[in-house]
């Protein structure tokens, strides 16, 4: 049988044995060592199951090492959560609740969210969403990039608070599952303020509103689970939450997940927010998608279909009704996913494919999940939905379609099959910048600290790898030395990411300033970062790197005027259609792609029927 990663199964191997040691004798811990290292090497790429026929598992297989769904085998502790996460999504849904007046929600829904219909945009299926989950036990919002998911969040919100004048700031938990996208959901909350139609009071309750890492709510320790850890809030000591929306849900992995649900008071409302087609968690993950699926695997009860009828108005209902009916409300079809692609035999995509192919034999959750169609970035730029259409999971588009696409929109979108182009179009971004920089010094830097965020957000180039991260990061560092490094460490108007949280300094992992100097061709000696008043020592950063170059997962959340994007070449085990969607989605106005080595061709190929 072929590994998908020979060299990292060999080092699985020893760690298999060494688990087994002492249950089995030398021959029979032989016969499971083998399929456990296949298990524990898909379980480090973030695949959490795969098939028992590739995993090669005999017949009766140990349950304290092996958990089997079906003809699917994964290891017991995520089995563990899956049932925890199933089984209390089934039972939120289920549950009966008290619910407001239709009529009242009718007005607040009208008041807070009018109706808008226009070019590219019709905001249908967002007060759909707000009317069908403000007071509901779960749901699930998912939609590509722009169609308004934190703007629904921020009206269900503020209906709730129009409704229920009482409810206090304190009682709402809104997360993300990393430092930066909880900065951007806090101020795209503020803006979605600014913006909506809102009551003072309710305008303040939004912006007193402090978005923070699901680690951070979860009062995340570095204890045992012997010892009551991970996390401090758990079923015996729950979140003092009545409403709960999770953010960038996609990349929440499963234990997470499963943490959460486990710390949530069985009263409280949880919404998911999060597009289903961008990439996953690094951890094992595919909760999301799995969500999303069963959510369109059974059509609506009349009364829930009523009672969204007294809440928007016939005009909604009519719109998007039949889709309701029959379950989908405007949910595509569904194309759940990990971090690879469908067509790799043992990933986590290719398992909840076939499970959504086949409702996976689980419980259907109507009722459960509502897609975003309409999108406010098609107002001005309409090729970033026709491109991400046309490459995301479960498309159809070909390289060819997607060569001519990108031809039709040029230069907003340009490919390269030259890589001494790319990184010529890439040098030419980053000798601007170095030149922007050339008047920023450390003693002068206040007067330029208000344009930072505008710098920042200009250009971005993204990767597939760590490899091609370093080796894009050594090329921006020479040009910023002038050629050659001088010594070790930051050049002046080196663009720098952190790693780690600091919340003594305000940093959240992922955020990403500015190292400074006293003018170009210097060492750096202090960072700079949007919002921060203070420039900080190198010295007392946290973990950070060099930020000409990201990873695509690094970069979830965030929008960047112009994104490139390193493909890597056709043999790569990280190609994926959920790759290069996320990338896209990144970009508000231009796109630049090295697809070099037929790395588009065999990114697009069809791929094969999933049994």
């Amino acid at each position: 049988m072929k590994n998908p990663n020979p060299e990292a199964f060999e080092k699985f191997l020893p760690l298999a044995r060494l688990a087994l040691d002492g249950r089995f004798d030398a021959g029979a811990r032989e016969v499971w060592a083998v399929p456990l290292a296949r298990l524990l090497e898909a379980a480090s790429r973030g695949v959490g199951q795969i098939k028992v026929t590739e995993c090669g598992l005999p017949d009766n297989p140990p349950e304290e090492f092996f958990a089997v769904s079906g003809d699917l085998v994964l290891l017991p502790r995520y089995q563990s959560c899956w049932d925890r996460v199933r089984t209390d999504f089934e039972q939120r849904l289920a549950a009966p609740r008290p619910l407001f007046d239709d009529h009242a929600v009718r007005a607040g829904l009208d008041a807070i969210l009018p109706r808008l219909k226009e070019d590219h945009f019709d905001n249908a299926r967002q007060r759909l969403a707000v009317a069908a989950f403000f007071d509901a036990g779960v749901g699930v919002l998912t939609g590509g990039p722009g169609t308004g998911k934190t703007t629904c969040a921020a009206a269900l919100l503020a209906l709730r608070k129009r409704l229920e004048p009482g409810l206090e700031p304190a009682a709402v938990l809104v997360v993300a599952p990393t430092g930066k996208a909880a900065c951007r959901l806090a101020e795209s909350l503020s803006k979605s303020a600014d913006r909506l139609p809102l009551e003072p009071a309710e305008k303040e309750f939004l912006k007193s509103l402090s978005p923070r890492t699901l680690h951070k709510a979860l009062e995340w320790t570095p204890k045992d689970p012997e010892q009551g850890g991970p996390f401090a809030r758990n079923r015996e000591r729950p979140l003092d939450a009545r409403v709960v929306i999770v953010d960038e849900a996609s990349m929440v992995d499963l234990e997470l997940m499963a943490h959460l649900v486990l710390a949530l008071p069985p009263a409280a409302t949880l919404i998911l927010l999060g597009d289903s087609d961008q990439l996953e968690s690094v951890e094992t993950g595919g909760v999301l998608a799995e969500l999303v699926a069963r959510g369109t695997a059974a059509s609506l009860p009349p009364d829930t279909l009523a009672r969204w009828q007294a809440r928007t108005g016939e005009d909604t209902v009519t719109k998007i009704g039949g889709e309701a009916a029959a379950g989908t409300v405007g949910v595509p079809p569904a194309s759940p996913q990990s971090g690879q692609d469908a067509r790799a035999p043992g990933s986590l995509r290719h398992s909840l494919s076939r499970l959504a192919a086949q409702a996976c034999a689980l419980q259907p959750l109507p009722g459960l999940v509502i897609a975003l169609k309409s999108s406010y970035r098609a107002k001005e730029s309409p090729w970033i939905l026709e491109l991400a259409d046309m490459v995301k999971p479960g498309g159809t588009g070909t390289a060819a379609q997607f060569r001519a696409l990108a031809a039709a929109h040029e230069p907003n979108v340009r490919l390269y099959d030259a890589r001494a182009d790319f990184d010529a179009c890439c040098d030419g971004h980053w000798k601007m910048w170095t030149q922007a920089m050339s008047g920023w010094t450390v003693k002068n830097f206040a007067e330029f600290l208000p344009g930072l965020g505008g710098y920042l957000a200009a250009f971005q180039l993204l990767c597939g790898s760590n490899a091609q991260v370093d080796r894009a990061n050594r090329r921006g560092m020479r040009i910023l030395w002038g050629g050659t490094p001088k010594q070790a460490g930051q050049p002046h108007g080196c663009p720098i990411i952190v790693g780690t949280n600091s919340h003594s300094l305000g940093l959240s992992n992922g955020d990403i300033g500015v190292a400074l100097g006293s003018g170009p061709g210097t060492p750096a000696q202090v960072a700079v970062f949007p919002g921060i008043p203070q420039p900080i020592p190198l010295s007392r950063l946290p973990e950070h790197q060099p930020a000409f170059a990201l990873t695509i997962h690094k970069s979830q959340g965030s929008e960047w005027q112009a994104v490139a994007l390193d493909l890597p070449g056709e043999e790569s085990r990280l190609l994926g259609r959920n790759l290069v969607y996320t990338a896209i989605t990144r970009s508000g106005d231009g796109f630049h792609l090295f697809a070099g080595n037929n790395a588009l061709e065999s990114l697009l190929a069809p791929a094969p029927d999933v049994p």
